[in-house]
């Protein structure tokens, strides 16, 4: 027999040829179905018609994804499922590669090139340096073995040469190796003949996430919508016509048994004005939503795909200003709270008399859409990119900013944070500090500016802690919540505002 040769950079097809046959061969019975998370993993369902024997039968199936979960494989046959019974299960995911050939050849004899010419010798030491023990429920990860990137040692009858082996001659392949990952089965069925049967997997390497472009109006009181889906699929298998399906919602999966992280994601569908077809079916599912494209889509493997999710026409938006300076301190106070660590003292971090928060100036620009049908839209939006641009004057559509949105329910709103207003200028300055025994009072001033050539309403907000009293105020103010209240104060074209006030907060 020729030896076969082994390069460095990839086997000979030959090595393959006539080693691995897939026994009984199966047809497929109907199109794949695939539900796919937005953690990076993916439920399988594959449907074959199988030719099974009456008593034992032994089932090799190759063509799964290379990254399946083995601990998630349910096999089951429709026609006659009280009388086909899975003994025993197996998964075989060493593979024919130059690394697996390599560690199977130490102490066996070898030929490798060198300077041209051909030598033989006994191969010494293996390519990975430990064991490799596989951890279940991640393919990729399966190895806890390093990688040997010195000479190899090889015992020749001149004595023991060192060399990097990039190309090696074998007589035949080492038993065990697989040119895929494959599925094994002993079956024991009690029906012979033609059988539908149900394969289903977990696997990684699977993933779906949401991108919205949003097109603002020319005065900002409306926006166009669409969503995109990129479905990028790195499982190691590609499914041909499938039924896909996403799960939209935040589905709890324990990450060190299966290695697969905690589930979430949705689709939306519907019609625009413009008369756009649906592209996907919503519905409630558990405590979830479940979205499914309305015709069959082919999932090659290394592909990224992407596919309209939504679409919206004049869906009435509100720009807002906020004027926030002390929104840093307000979150490190709210993580404080929650804190396993113990509760962070907000007052510790605000000095008597010298606190002061004039370099925070940014006036924050926010779009807020209501997501209900009033407004042309009204499904369950997916968590995702949201990025806004706006024709100029030329008619040339400019990027004005981006954010992040979360799973949204329908008649929910989202406030979009795309950037900080260039003609808007905020100060805020204690003023007054007064510690008594009981309580401590703060006077606050809040300095306005506008040099825009239109009137703008910013909406200064102030975070409260504890128990608190309004004792003095100039504008009126909005109670968001315990801890948060807003002053709406319309500064004129080309002018200014100040807004003083004085909070009272109980000592305990």
């Amino acid at each position: 027999m020729k030896p076969a040769a082994i390069t460095q950079s990839s086997l000979v097809s030959a090595l393959i040829t006539g080693v691995f046959l897939v026994l009984p061969l199966a047809s497929f019975a109907k199109n794949p179905e695939i539900t796919v998370y937005n953690q990076n993993f993916a439920l399988v369902k594959d449907y074959r018609t199988l030719d099974l024997k009456k008593g034992s039968n032994v089932l090799f199936m190759d063509d799964v994804a290379a990254l399946i979960d083995p601990t998630s494989v349910h096999f089951k046959s429709l026609t006659a499922p009280d009388s086909v019974i899975v003994q025993e299960q197996n998964f075989r995911y060493d593979l024919i590669n130059k690394t697996n050939i390599l560690d199977r050849m130490v102490g066996k004899k070898i030929r490798f090139k060198k300077d041209g010419d051909v030598h033989e010798g006994t191969l010494l030491n293996p390519v990975t340096n430990f064991i490799r023990r596989p951890q279940l429920g991640r393919y990729a990860s399966r190895s806890h073995s390093t990688q040997n990137t010195s000479n190899f040692a090889v015992q020749t009858k001149d004595g023991v040469l060192l060399t990097t082996l990039n190309e090696i001659l074998i007589d035949k392949l080492p038993p065990g190796l697989y040119p895929r990952p494959t599925l094994m089965w002993h079956l024991d069925s009690g029906k012979g003949g033609s059988h539908q049967t149900e394969l289903s997997y977990l696997t990684d390497g699977m993933t779906w996430n949401t991108d919205y472009v949003v097109t603002v109006n020319k005065d900002d009181s409306q926006i166009d919508l669409t969503g995109w889906v990129t479905l990028d699929n790195q499982s190691g298998a590609a499914f041909e016509n499938a039924t896909l399906k996403l799960i939209a919602g935040d589905v709890r999966k324990i990450q060190n048994v299966g290695g697969m992280a905690d589930m979430a994601m949705p689709m939306a569908a519907m019609e625009s004005r413009m008369g756009q077809k649906k592209q996907f079916q919503e519905e409630s599912f558990f405590e979830y939503h479940l979205y499914t494209l309305q015709h069959p889509t082919t999932l090659a493997n290394r592909e990224t795909k992407q596919v309209t999710l939504v679409s919206a026409n004049e869906a009435p938006i509100t720009k807002k200003y906020i004027y926030d300076p002390d929104r840093s301190q307000y979150m490190l106070w709210l993580s404080g709270r929650n804190s396993y660590y113990g509760t962070f003292n907000y007052y510790a971090n605000r000095p008597g008399q010298g606190r002061d928060t004039r370099k925070n100036k940014k006036v924050n620009t926010m779009l807020i859409l209501e997501n209900s049908k009033k407004n042309n839209l009204g499904m369950p939006l997916p968590k995702g990119r949201v990025r806004v641009q706006k024709a100029d004057n030329s008619g040339a559509i400019q990027f004005v900013g981006e954010d992040l949105i979360d799973h949204t329910p329908e008649d929910e709103k989202i406030e979009l944070y795309v950037g900080d207003a260039f003609d808007l200028v905020g100060e805020k300055k204690r003023t007054r500090y007064v510690k008594q025994k009981d309580y401590i009072e703060e006077s606050y001033q809040v300095d306005l500016r506008n040099h825009k050539k239109s009137a703008a309403t910013i909406h200064v907000t102030e975070h409260l802690f504890g128990d608190w009293q309004m004792v003095m105020n100039s504008h009126k103010f909005n109670k968001a919540d315990a801890h948060t209240i807003h002053f709406p104060v319309t500064v004129p074209a080309k002018g200014k505002a100040m807004i003083t006030y004085t909070i009272r907060i109980k000592r305990g």
